[in-house]
């Protein structure tokens, strides 16, 4: 397995990849997965980055970073590996790989949302300390985030 930076010619890939995962979505109102505009800016973004797992030149996974270096705080957007590559330490090697560049930017917290049993197993397994329970709310400001607009 390879972990490289996205590059514009892995938008495709990764939308379509990202749009077959049903935990990302949440709420009945917003698309499931980021439209390809923002996978666009995040990969020409100088903060934030999406890192991809390549396996035999096929997309296997993916990991999206939201660095905010006014607050020091990196917020893990999503990270995915295809079932069929899981529980064989594909995604701690992302995760690691992620934390790695994470810490050169001056960010000092990790934080993500997820309500996943598996995913919070992983995290956990990952040094990842478990908080508070939240209710998630949003407000839809366009039609490019919206199912319904």
């Amino acid at each position: 397995m390879k972990i490289r930076e996205a590059t514009i010619n892995d938008i495709d890939e990764i939308h379509s990849l990202g749009n077959t995962v049903n935990e990302f979505s949440v709420s009945d109102e917003v698309v499931i997965f980021w439209p390809k505009h923002i996978l666009h800016n995040c990969i020409k973004s100088q903060t934030d980055y999406l890192l991809i797992a390549k396996e035999k030149e096929k997309i296997i996974g993916f990991i999206i970073i939201n660095n905010s270096l006014v607050f020091k705080k990196t917020i893990i957007e999503n990270i995915y590996i295809l079932p069929q590559f899981r529980k064989k330490g594909f995604g701690t090697k992302l995760l690691n790989m992620a934390i790695k560049k994470i810490k050169t930017t001056g960010c000092e917290y990790i934080c993500l949302l997820t309500n996943n049993y598996e995913a919070i197993k992983f995290y956990e397994s990952n040094s990842f300390e478990k908080g508070k329970d939240f209710v998630w709310l949003d407000k839809v400001l366009s039609k490019k985030f919206s199912l319904k607009i």
